[in-house]
């Protein structure tokens, strides 16, 4: 028995890819030959380190990312596929099939709002036309602004033109962010070559004569492919791009209205609710409860929940507690996914700190930033500013384990101040560093939103809030009663063992089985 654990973003080591890797894990030591596939190359031996992972019966697959269709192709060589990447759109083609899903976050949700109302207006009337050229394998999906949108190869794209005479292809080629130019060769359908230019930085105009045919034509474009820069951050650009085409038409050729559109906004054909990849799954599987429910509204698919698995064990809660708040998040500013709200926590501890509510207690905010994130670290910071607050950005994970073992109180905001029915994704979808923290001993004052609801429980072994006004409350409850605070630290310490490494593997083989995941 052969499976694969497919995740885009290995390289980045967080916890989505935790999840995943523990999934391959299991089945290693169930005695499944497992590949993890990735996109960037990945050391095996510190990707197991890092996650806490037994890599040992685990082999690391390298593959240049050339889109969908190919990693589909890769599929067939397995007999169980499990897809780890979030939002994913790929239908695999193995014998046996399971997505693992962290949110069912829309393909055009980071769209502003005129785009994605033409998305869903004037995209279903032009879905279903045929332009004079289409996009085939091996190529990107469409990027750029307003004045020009383009589309990269992998190296090695084929596009197919329409049947006709004695005509020409038209093109923009460019190769916006690469480090030079390179030689471009286009091939006809019998691989014998038809033009050969070179292609620089800037977008140029080619033009490449093609020959009559009663069928259509289909012309590969090869090229040498380069990886853009930044692919060492978390979720960086893991593509190899070789060539980026920009307004691709046929001269002479008989195009309808509809298709000069469709090609020139290509963007319009994206449609939001076709789904139809999800049937090639056996089972989807959602992080949480919360996102279950909304794979149910947004999906019309029913779910099997298979929460996180949490290093309950590594987190030795310690008996002496320091008297201070703990919060712990990646920094990034609002509007960027489900930002985790430092800012506006900073500022409520300095409302209760001034108050002299909290006397002797003092903040811990750890959590890692991109450099595109400093400006938003740079605003935390100026709110810190005067206050017994420590900012850890990038802290290393024994500084992390560290305060979540000697912190007594963890606070979490993500969601504050979003619509949780309009943007759910905007919420936390499960919550593994509250987890984390109530398994090293922290009590946990939360937001009553998503996956928070279905760890912390009111009353019994933490609380939620719904208003920064509860929160502070909620909060001098906590730090002014040390019996309360060590009877809800306990109870949080037994709670966490729900969501243990032991925990998740019978739940993933539960999920197995019932799903005849490793049937022949």
């Amino acid at each position: 028995m052969k499976a694969a654990v497919y995740n885009r973003f290995w390289h980045s080591m967080g916890g989505g890819e935790r999840h995943a890797g523990k999934i391959a894990e299991v089945l290693a030591a169930d005695g499944v030959e497992v590949d993890l596939i990735g996109h960037t190359p990945v050391d095996l031996g510190a990707l197991g380190s890092h996650l806490g992972l037994d890599t040992s019966r685990l082999t690391f697959r390298y593959l240049p990312d050339r889109g969908d269709d190919a990693m589909a192709a890769v599929s067939e060589g397995y007999d169980l596929f499990v897809n780890g990447s979030y939002m994913s759109r790929l239908a695999p083609r193995s014998r046996h099939a399971a997505y693992l899903c962290f949110f069912p976050t829309p393909p055009d949700h980071d769209f502003p709002a005129w785009r994605r109302a033409l998305v869903r207006g004037a995209g279903p009337v032009l879905r279903g036309a045929r332009p004079a050229v289409a996009f085939h394998l091996g190529w990107y999906p469409p990027e750029g602004g307003r004045r020009r949108r383009w589309t990269w190869t992998n190296g090695e794209g084929v596009l197919s033109v329409a049947p006709g005479g004695q005509r020409h292809l038209r093109a923009d080629l460019g190769r916006p962010g690469a480090p030079g130019p390179t030689t471009l060769t286009v091939l006809d359908t019998d691989g014998e070559k038809l033009a050969t230019f070179e292609v620089g930085t800037a977008f140029g105009p080619v033009e490449v004569p093609l020959p009559p045919s009663a069928f259509g034509t289909e012309l590969t474009l090869v090229s040498e492919a380069f990886r853009p820069t930044g692919t060492g951050d978390p979720g960086g650009d893991v593509r190899e791009l070789g060539v980026a085409v920009s307004r691709a038409r046929v001269v002479s050729a008989s195009e309808s209205p509809r298709a000069r559109v469709a090609l020139r906004f290509p963007w319009l054909l994206r449609d939001p609710h076709d789904l139809g990849y999800l049937d090639a799954y056996d089972v989807v599987m959602a992080n949480s409860i919360y996102t279950r429910g909304w794979i149910e509204r947004l999906w019309s698919r029913g779910s099997d929940v298979l929460y996180p698995p949490i290093q309950t064990d590594r987190l030795l809660a310690a008996p002496d507690r320091e008297p201070a708040i703990l919060a712990v998040g990646r920094f990034f500013a609002p509007g960027l996914g489900h930002a985790k709200r430092q800012l506006e926590m900073v500022r409520w501890f300095g409302e209760l700190h001034r108050a002299g509510s909290l006397p002797g207690w003092t903040m811990h905010v750890v959590g890692g930033c991109e450099d595109s994130q400093l400006p938003y670290l740079a605003q935390v910071r100026a709110a810190a500013e005067g206050l017994p607050v420590e900012l850890h950005p990038n802290a290393p994970r024994t500084t992390v384990e560290r305060l979540l073992s000697t912190c007594s109180v963890f606070w979490s905001a993500t969601g504050y101040g979003d619509d949780e029915q309009a943007r759910p994704w905007t919420a936390e979808h499960f919550g593994m560093t509250t987890v984390e923290a109530m398994a090293g001993g922290c009590v946990p004052v939360v937001i009553d939103r998503a996956g928070q609801k279905e760890i912390v429980r009111h009353g019994i072994d933490g609380f939620r809030w719904d208003t920064p006004e509860q929160l502070a409350a909620l909060t001098v409850q906590v730090a002014r009663d040390p019996a309360l605070r060590s009877r809800f630290a306990a109870r949080a310490r037994d709670r966490a063992g729900a969501y243990s490494d032991e925990a998740f593997a019978a739940s993933w083989r539960d999920i197995v089985d019932r799903h005849h995941l490793l049937d022949p």
